[in-house]
């Protein structure tokens, strides 16, 4: 499988699993039942009390984020510090338009970044929620640029991540975790098996314990929707801000539902969709973890066709480009950067040729 395909997949699977989850965000299992019995399909719904109803295929918050990060990229051909991120912001984020399409605490870094006094990559000391799953839901783009480079992942992680989350957050460590195991699932020859175990070693032994538990539970069904109950009953107590979207809920849902999909993408954002609390997240960051695997093959082409039209004729998000025009654009990313990197080997070369002479 080419690494393009890899990389269409992971957008394609992200946005359906965003669009399809944001219809039942926040709702418990039974809530989704009783509606659907099982969720399988795209769906119009409303956020924010915007009366703006959205199409079915319509994406949110955290493909807006995404979206942004591809943008960046896809811009300067490589990878992105924060201030390139927040340069992107200011070229195309339009202050009017994104409480359609946003959380209330990105327009708060985007007045905030437009201050100019605070470093862009210390913006998310003023995000007003601790240990939220950016860093999971929203950061495919990361892996992505940085496909074969674990340490370039990793430095672009806390660099971006920065942008969203407090340095003291959770979002880290735990971002570590999911980004590790998405660069391995881009990379060939890679198993399911050494998916989990590359982000694996990235846990402290408290993070071991608690991923785990859930696959532990979730090996105990046949079905992957049979284990959702007993899963949530591990998180279902959660106050504070934003209980239902901590990183470390995410990434271990999403570590589970991979493992028990065997790489099918779509069972991947069924299961997901349907788990109940923050739908959306769960099923992106399982759908991406599988697409980077598997490819495309298992996501129906109706999706993608919805999700792309919605995109389309959607008024106020920050990016109407097509899945396709995404991988493309990011793939070209990824070539700027191989080439950037190739040349400066080159460099290097030819400094050290040829040996000097008069020394042994």
């Amino acid at each position: 499988m080419v690494l393009y395909e890899k990389f269409y997949a992971t957008i394609a699977a992200t946005r359906i699993a965003s669009a399809m989850g944001a219809v039942v965000e926040c709702w418990s299992i039974d809530q989704i039942e009783e509606k659907y019995g099982v969720l399988e399909r795209l769906d119009s719904y409303e956020h924010y009390n915007t009366g703006w109803k959205r199409v079915p295929g319509t994406t949110e918050d955290g493909i807006e984020r995404q979206k942004l990060m591809c943008g960046a990229i896809m811009d300067k051909q490589d990878r992105i510090t924060a201030a390139d991120l927040i340069a992107w912001w200011r070229k195309v984020l339009d202050p009017e338009k994104m409480p359609f399409m946003t959380e209330g605490f990105d327009v708060q870094l985007f007045q905030i970044a437009q201050s100019g006094l605070v470093p862009a990559n210390e913006l998310g000391r003023f995000c007003p929620h601790f240990h939220i799953n950016t860093t999971g839901r929203s950061f495919h783009a990361i892996p992505l640029i940085n496909a074969g480079d674990l340490a370039g992942m990793m430095e672009d992680l806390y660099e971006i991540g920065g942008v969203y989350q407090h340095p003291n957050s959770l979002a880290f460590p735990w971002g570590k975790v999911y980004n590790a195991a998405m660069v391995e699932a881009l990379t060939p020859g890679a198993t399911p098996d050494s998916v989990l175990e590359a982000g694996m070693k990235f846990a402290d032994a408290g993070m071991r314990e608690q991923i785990g538990q859930v696959l532990a539970i979730a090996g105990k069904y046949d079905d992957p929707l049979d284990m959702r109950r007993e899963v949530n009953r591990l998180y279902d107590n959660r106050s504070g801000s934003y209980p239902l979207s901590w990183i470390d809920e995410n990434v271990t849902k999403s570590l589970a539902i991979f493992h028990k999909c065997h790489g099918d993408v779509r069972s991947a954002i069924i299961t997901g969709v349907n788990f109940g609390r923050d739908t959306d997240c769960t099923a992106a960051s399982a759908a991406g973890l599988a697409a980077a695997f598997a490819g495309p093959e298992t996501i129906p082409s109706r999706w993608i066709e919805e999700v792309d039209a919605a995109t389309r004729e959607n008024p106020y998000t920050n990016s109407r480009l097509t899945i396709k025009e995404t991988a493309e654009g990011m793939i070209e990313a990824y070539r700027g950067k191989v080439d950037k990197l190739v040349a400066r080997v080159a460099v290097m070369e030819n400094l050290i040729r040829p040996e000097p002479k008069g020394l042994s």
